[in-house]
């Protein structure tokens, strides 16, 4: 997997150190602010040996970056930062790396369409079978698909697995669930979901919608 990871670095290490600026300028002394990416990389390194492996490459990737989560929040608490307030930078600096990983989803689907909705089905419809929410490494199901909507149920998430072990299904939940909901509205489209894993809940339940399309309780 040696490979993976300096792939994520690639991808993503310019990012890291961007959105860990942006976010924590100010509220560190400017010299650990600097040396932070460094430092979560040399542990994120360490850590690694400690992953179970995953079944799939996206598993295995969503995995790892989940770590990386876990990384910056353990970092801002080590710096007294109170828990509440870590939670949130760990979100600012995860959106930061989600938003990046999830538009090269987003450019692709301009290949086929300009409307919200069809570009968002595209992209669930491509991750869900192919790359990185394929099964067995995810458990996934499409309910529904039509012109103003899809719907789908996720029931094996490794995200929520791995911050389960940790006893920080409140960093996912408020990290990368919650972040579903800024992505939907980046991506022209609403969100609704009334079930969460990592919330407690057996399984998540995601609709995406267009704009004008009518809410779960106009059903």
């Amino acid at each position: 997997m040696k490979a993976i990871d300096n792939l994520i670095y690639l991808i993503t290490g310019k990012t890291i150190k961007k959105s860990i600026r942006k976010t924590l300028s100010g509220r560190l002394p400017q010299n650990t602010v600097s040396k932070l990416p460094d430092e979560i990389r040399s542990t994120y390194e360490q850590r690694l040996e400690n992953l179970d492996r995953k079944e799939t490459l996206g598993a295995a990737l969503v995995a790892r970056f989940s770590l990386l989560t876990l990384l910056f929040y353990e970092r801002l608490i080590a710096e007294n930062i109170d828990k509440c307030e870590a939670i949130n930078i760990t979100s600012e600096i995860t959106w930061g790396l989600y938003e990046k990983l999830t538009g090269m989803f987003w450019i692709f689907t301009r290949l086929f369409s300009k409307k919200p909705i069809e570009r968002v089905k595209k992209a669930i419809v491509f991750t869900i079978k192919h790359f990185p929410y394929n099964s067995p490494g995810y458990e996934m199901e499409i309910l529904k698909s039509n012109e103003n909507e899809i719907a789908y149920n996720v029931y094996k998430c490794p995200a929520a697995e791995f911050f389960k072990v940790h006893q920080l299904s409140e960093l996912c939940a408020e990290t990368w669930c919650d972040l579903d909901y800024a992505l939907a509205d980046k991506w022209g489209v609403k969100l609704e979901r009334d079930k969460t894993i990592a919330k407690g809940d057996g399984l998540c339940t995601f609709r995406f919608m267009a704009k004008n399309a009518g809410s779960l309780s106009g059903d």
